[in-house]
């Protein structure tokens, strides 16, 4: 254990150190927004920031992974880097993933080290590659009426009423109803007070706001802040359908020695299917490798065994209504695995299993993963459990609801 934690301690202090954030920046507001709504699936697939996991510890091959991105280490050393204009520039550095680890026996004993690099070759989720998200949030009139209302109103406060003691109480009063009518999700239009309703349609008609005084006409009883984040959240369903599709190379070396164990490639595709209701979504997620791994059974090391493995299957997303991220999944998977050559003895050419992955978020940054796989032939089944880490080196705040 002690060789273990001389191994692992450098990672864990890499990750302390990178949990220490700094301020809010423009530029990142997007790509937050998208992080929070990834599912756990899909921060396996491809992390905005920074991955810890620890793999199937309850399985005889057991891992420690830690995977990042460059534009989240730029962002570390470099807050400029989330500013707008920088962070358009650099929307390259966020379509590729490094990560490195540590394999282990049974016993946590050392079993060599990995290393993998992946490539989003369509990634919209990002929102500057996509450009949905910024882009109809500018063109939404009620969310542009809406603004332009608040500051009508405030002006109307500043001319109406000057900043004396005579008028500090009147003031007061209409700012405190101005909070209500752009903040409070329960209060209907028409039960505000009456002078302050006709204020508001006054400064409406005078600011030419026509969406926003047929809203209230037609309906009374409309709650302002409700109807304001109507397209916002419109906009964030979308997102979790937006297609993911990534290739990576990784390998895996010797305990004893710097020389392959396996070198394996893979592409995988993750695309939100079907209508977005309110607390879930569904994803498909679509897999296939190709690993060239050493063969035990002859002298000497090589990689003249070929394995061909694919999967797909479909993840169901239990989603928080009120922050909208994910606390619970549930994955059912078919996969199919072909030995081209180097078959062991009775070892079959063909395997089909049936695969389930049931993870639930134990608190914001932390995921336990518990994986099935069901082997149809012979009625075996094993499970692996997981814990991973998703968390980025930003300092929290709300990313809207």
């Amino acid at each position: 254990m002690r060789q273990l934690f001389k191994l692992i301690a450098p990672v864990i202090l890499l990750i302390v150190t990178a949990t220490y954030g700094y301020g809010q920046k423009s530029g990142v507001q997007g790509l937050l927004t998208a992080d929070s709504l990834a599912s756990g699936n899909f921060k396996d697939l491809l992390t905005s920031f920074f991955q810890l996991s620890f793999n199937n510890l309850t399985g005889p091959k057991k891992e420690l992974n830690f995977a990042s991105n460059p534009f989240a280490v730029l962002l570390k050393s470099n807050p400029s880097a989330a500013i707008d204009t920088n962070y358009i520039k650099y929307k390259q550095l966020r379509k590729i993933n490094f990560g490195f680890g540590l394999k282990l026996d049974s016993s946590y004993k050392f079993n060599g080290f990995s290393s993998s690099v992946k490539y989003a070759l369509i990634n919209n989720r990002d929102t500057t590659t996509s450009r949905l998200l910024f882009r109809e949030l500018g063109n939404d009139s009620l969310s542009i009426e809406i603004n332009a209302l608040h500051d009508g109103l405030n002006k109307y406060i500043q001319d109406s009423f000057p900043n004396t003691p005579a008028n500090f109480d009147k003031r007061k009063e209409l700012v405190l109803l101005v909070n209500k009518l752009f903040t409070d999700t329960l209060v209907a239009f028409n039960k505000l007070d009456g002078n302050f309703q006709q204020i508001v349609k006054a400064v409406a008609v005078r600011s030419q706001l026509a969406r926003f005084t047929s809203l209230i006409t037609v309906s009374p009883a409309a709650n302002i802040k409700r109807e304001s984040e109507v397209n916002f959240r419109d906009l964030k369903n979308e997102l979790k359908k937006k297609l993911l599709w990534t290739v990576s190379l990784s390998d895996t070396t010797f305990k004893d020695q710097f020389f392959f164990s396996n070198i394996l490639l893979k592409t995988e595709l993750l695309k939100g299917m079907g209508k977005v209701k309110a607390g879930s979504n569904t994803e498909m997620n679509l897999q296939a490798a190709v690993n060239f791994v050493d063969d035990t059974t002859s002298k000497g090391r090589d990689l003249k065994r070929a394995v061909l493995a694919s999967e797909f299957g479909f993840n169901w997303v239990i989603r928080n209504k009120g922050n909208d991220q994910s606390y619970l999944e549930l994955k059912f998977s078919g996969a199919y695995q072909h030995i081209f050559q180097t078959l062991y003895q009775n070892e079959k050419r063909n395997l089909f299993t049936l695969n389930g992955t049931f993870r639930v978020r134990v608190i914001n940054d932390i995921w336990l993963p518990l994986e099935f796989k069901y082997d149809p032939a012979t009625g075996n089944i094993l499970g692996f459990l997981s814990v991973k880490f998703n968390f980025n080196t930003i300092g929290k705040f709300n990313t809207g609801k």
